[in-house]
């Protein structure tokens, strides 16, 4: 397949985990990648943007992929200076990064942006209120870009992964009993291996998704596909063998 011919990447986080895997793909599939994985103050994404413009000479999609996470704390407790850091990079890195990136794609009169959201900003979870509300953020973000900018030929969507196996989430993935906790919970009973999210990406970045903008695709095993309510049938089985 060669759906990314000759198109230029530009990828935040692209060293490891997801934007790794995601750049191998577009990779495999044409494109020329510029990638940069330093947790660089926002000011610096103009430089970035600019250097791979001048570079390969165009800017056809950019995924912004980069984030940072916390360990589980309240707001009461949770250091001022860590949650500006978490919304500087996941948050204010992809606001530069697009301001920058969309008067090139306007010249070209076409582009696809992506990012990387969370299931986390579409729900909320205990203790991560930073986190969560940064990935809030860029998905919001993504629908006022898709709505301002589609006039221009430029897509904008994200990516809602769930429990990725990645480097970041080492700390739960590598600890059993926490492994466990999330399983159980996701109906296919299992993480994604972050070559399954990517390929989601690069559909959004392709011409395959040419009708879609200011989305949030949620890719998380089919964990926010439920209530929250038990599993009854597994209820009412074992009642059944209890009644039996």
């Amino acid at each position: 397949m060669s759906r990314f011919q000759d198109k230029v990447v530009f990828i935040t986080g692209g060293t490891s985990g997801l934007g790794f895997e995601t750049a191998q793909l577009f990779i495999h599939e044409g494109a020329k990648v510029f990638i940069t994985d330093l947790e660089e103050p926002p000011e610096d994404c103009e430089a970035a943007i600019k250097a791979c413009i001048k570079h390969y000479g165009r800017l056809d999609i950019l995924f912004h992929n980069a984030g940072l996470c916390q360990s589980p704390a309240s707001v009461v407790d949770q250091d001022p200076a860590l949650y500006q850091k978490i919304i500087n990079t996941n948050l204010f890195g992809y606001f530069y990064l697009a301001k920058f990136a969309i008067p090139q794609m306007e010249k070209q009169g076409k582009g696809a942006i992506i990012a990387t959201a969370s299931m986390a900003g579409v729900f909320g979870d205990y203790g991560f209120g930073s986190y969560g509300s940064s990935k809030a953020g860029i998905i919001n973000l993504t629908r006022t870009m898709a709505l301002d900018h589609a006039g221009a030929g430029i897509r904008v969507n994200c990516v809602c992964p769930g429990l990725m196996l990645t480097p970041m989430v080492a700390p739960i993935t590598e600890t059993p009993m926490l492994l466990e906790l999330l399983e159980k919970v996701i109906p296919m009973g299992r993480g994604a291996h972050p070559g399954e999210v990517a390929k989601v990406v690069a559909f959004l970045a392709s011409d395959d998704a040419s009708y879609i903008t200011g989305q949030a695709i949620i890719a998380d095993g089919g964990l926010t596909a439920s209530s929250g309510q038990p599993n009854f049938l597994k209820v009412f089985a074992e009642m059944q063998v209890l009644d039996a």
